[in-house]
């Protein structure tokens, strides 16, 4: 039994709160009150909502470049450099939503799937990805942009020997979906969540992702930003996006490194 995320009583694993009730009253704290309907935010309220939320998305983009510039200064081979970024700033965003989220919320964010309903979301999530998401990619850049190129790093594993490319591969297909699915699902989307509607907070941290990858990338970024968004939504966790993230990084790596 898991328990609701704002009264904390039992409700099943298929829940996240045990009445609309208290899904209403969680996202907004403010109609918490004894009598009467909860007020809606005015407009000054409203205007607070967003710069805190916009605020602490640029605080925390710059706290990243920062703090790649410092192990830069530090570490000079660029698989080292790589894997110890990745790690350390994972590591650094994950303390941040230790500190944003109580330790519930945490909880259900890092919950690991375990019924049979989110293992169905991830299924139909990867088949949009990959007969949706990816054939439009591939349809919209080869008519609309013949002449990019393939993503850098990808030209970078089939330049790289075989033990630096297994070891770069490894980095983009397993630590690279946890730390981006920790900042944009984890953190970005959460600070959206907490002051638009679902629809508009995905599509917003969607965009974001997308426009973070290098211009080949922008298309399948956003096609998978809306779907990880989407998986984050509707399980409460990152866990389940995580996994899809992991899945389609190997996939491509493992392509490039064995042709």
């Amino acid at each position: 039994m898991d328990i609701c995320k704002n009264c904390l009583e039992p409700i099943p694993e298929s829940q996240i709160y045990c009445s609309m009730k208290c899904w209403q009253e969680h996202r907004n704290p403010s109609s918490q009150v004894s009598e009467g309907p909860s007020p809606p935010l005015n407009i000054s309220e409203w205007i607070k909502a967003q710069a805190k939320a916009w605020g602490s998305i640029i605080g925390m983009f710059f706290s990243l470049f920062i703090l790649l510039l410092v192990i830069a200064t530090f570490i000079e081979d660029f698989q080292l450099y790589l894997i110890s970024s990745t790690i350390i700033l994972s590591i650094f965003v994950f303390l941040v939503l230790r500190y944003v989220y109580d330790s519930n919320e945490i909880t259900k964010l890092l919950k690991f799937p375990k019924t049979i309903d989110t293992w169905k979301l991830i299924g139909i999530a990867l088949a949009i990805d990959i007969f949706v998401v990816k054939p439009l990619h591939v349809a919209i850049s080869f008519h609309f942009f013949p002449d990019l190129q393939e993503q850098e790093v990808i030209t970078a594993l089939e330049e790289m020997s075989q033990i630096s490319a297994i070891i770069t591969a490894f980095s983009v297909s397993i630590l690279t979906p946890i730390l981006e699915e920790l900042l944009f699902r984890g953190f970005i989307l959460g600070m959206f969540l907490k002051c638009y509607n679902e629809k508009v907070a995905i599509l917003l941290s969607a965009i974001i992702f997308a426009i973070v990858h290098e211009p080949v990338a922008i298309g399948m970024a956003f096609g998978g930003g809306l779907i990880y968004g989407w998986l984050r939504v509707r399980t409460g966790s990152i866990v389940p996006s995580t996994l899809l993230h992991i899945f389609w990084n190997s996939f491509v790596s493992i392509i490039v490194i064995i042709y």
